[in-house]
Formats: C-alpha cells, sequence, structure tokens
C-alpha cells in the first residue's frame, strides 16, 4: 500500500526558473546591471568585493518589486496548476450560456471535478493555471469555496450574460458538471 499526499511545495530554484522563463517569454527586459565605477581604480581589479554582491541583490531585489503583478499572477498560475491528470467529468454536449442558465435556474446542482485548483490572490482567482475575470471575484470565490453549487448561490450573477459565457467555458473544458443530467434530460431543458 502506497500513499500520496500532495503538498504544494516546490524546489526554489526550480520556481525561480520557471517564473524567469514566464518573464523572457513575455519579453521582459529587466533592469541593466553595470559594474561599480570604481571597478578600474581598485588595487585588484579581477577581485569582486562583498559591495558588489549587495548591488546585484539590490537590482533584483528592485526588478522584484517592479514585478510584482507578474509575480503574483505567475505564482497563482502555478499553484492552481494540477500536478496531475484531472479525472474526466461525466460525458455531456457542449453547453450554450443559455443552457447553463436554464439549468441553473432549475436548481440543479453544478459539482466541481474532483482535484480541480482554485486559488486567488485577493479578488484575483485562479483555476487551473487559468486567470478568471476580477470582475467577478463574488462569483468565483462561491466556486471556490464550494464543491457543489446551486443556481440560488449565483443569483446575483445568473442574468448577467458575459458571466454566464465564462462559466459556460468552464463547464465545457470539464472543470464542473451539472449532477444528474444525462443525454436525454439535456435535450429536454428549455432554452
Amino acid at each position: 500500500m502506497s500513499y500520496c499526499i500532495n503538498l504544494w511545495t516546490d524546489n526554489s530554484l526550480r520556481m525561480i526558473r520557471n517564473w524567469t522563463e514566464s518573464l523572457s517569454d513575455k519579453n521582459h527586459r529587466g533592469i541593466e546591471y553595470s559594474p561599480s565605477p570604481d571597478l578600474l581604480m581598485r588595487d585588484d581589479p579581477t577581485e569582486i568585493l562583498p559591495q558588489d554582491i549587495t548591488a546585484i541583490q539590490n537590482i533584483m531585489n528592485q526588478f522584484l518589486l517592479q514585478q510584482r503583478d507578474d509575480l503574483e499572477t505567475w505564482f497563482g498560475q502555478q499553484m492552481s496548476q494540477s500536478s496531475y491528470d484531472l479525472p474526466m467529468a461525466p460525458a455531456a454536449q457542449v453547453y450554450q450560456p443559455s443552457q447553463v442558465q436554464s439549468i441553473l435556474q432549475q436548481d440543479i446542482s453544478l459539482c466541481r471535478l474532483m482535484g480541480l485548483r482554485m486559488l486567488h490572490i485577493g479578488d484575483r482567482y485562479f483555476l487551473n493555471g487559468e486567470s478568471l475575470a476580477s470582475n467577478y471575484a463574488d462569483a468565483w470565490n462561491i466556486m471556490a469555496h464550494n464543491t457543489t453549487i446551486n443556481g440560488y448561490m449565483l443569483r446575483k450573477f445568473i442574468d448577467d450574460n458575459d458571466f454566464m459565457t465564462q462559466l459556460t467555458l468552464l463547464i465545457n473544458k470539464g472543470y464542473w458538471y451539472f449532477q444528474g443530467i444525462s443525454m436525454k434530460n439535456f435535450f429536454d431543458i428549455n432554452v
């Protein structure tokens, strides 16, 4: 018998490498480094002094502070990404937003796929490595804290076409599924 406990930890060097790779993918230029002006006037210009290392640390710290938003986004995406293949949601047709709205109004439960990670940093929500629209933070909060939701829980958002479009996309990706809807009664839903 074996047990696998999935902790959200990672090696710091791997995390730094992955984050800097994500920055280079976005063409970030960084902060230019120039050696100390007194380098050539030193007794030994080949020696790296402690203040040279401190100067590099200061540049890196300044860069980290400037890239705080990118770091938050990257971290949220990385930590919400499942470390294993998610199970398949029960087979369903591709839904239209109006169908999802109708199903939720019938108070049929919407279930989150087991193992799906949904995290947030303030009002910024992340789902399986994706960023979600922050203008629906209240709805995402409900979905993040509940493995099963119903239309009543989303009543403030059920008539919002943009939200329903985004929710439908997540359902069609298989992240959420309707409990108890078969292919037969799927086609019976009034739209």
